[in-house]
């Protein structure tokens, strides 16, 4: 029988235990092998998915300040590439949109005290 692979990285608590233990002599061995040893319950792969899910928190934040700049960036550049006749009706916004974008990519974020 192969052993059970584990999620994600840590090691499972046989491949711990048999690394730590001391290797007993041939004659205690064979007396160790004759008497049933209960197998220790190992947590299901669902189980160990919702622990990683736990321990890894929320601390994901979407970067708006990137996009806004990205945003910015791209408004100004289609006001360059824009043909005359739709650039003439949309210059003014896309100029608009563009310093919008840039003030809100350059402006810092004022710190959230609780």
């Amino acid at each position: 029988m192969e052993p059970r692979r584990t999620f994600g990285r840590r090691a499972g608590p046989q491949s711990l235990t048999a690394e730590l233990a001391p290797r007993a002599p041939q004659a205690e061995t064979a007396a160790a092998v004759s008497l049933p040893v209960p197998a220790p319950a190992l947590p299901s792969v669902e189980d160990e998915i919702e622990e990683w899910k736990r321990t890894r928190g929320h601390g994901f934040s979407f970067p708006w300040r990137q996009l806004a700049l990205m945003a910015g960036l791209c408004f100004g550049v289609a006001s360059f590439i824009l043909p005359a006749t739709v650039n003439d009706d949309v210059q003014w916004p896309l100029y608009l949109l563009a310093a919008i974008s840039f003030y809100a990519g350059l402006r810092k974020r004022k710190n959230k005290t609780a």
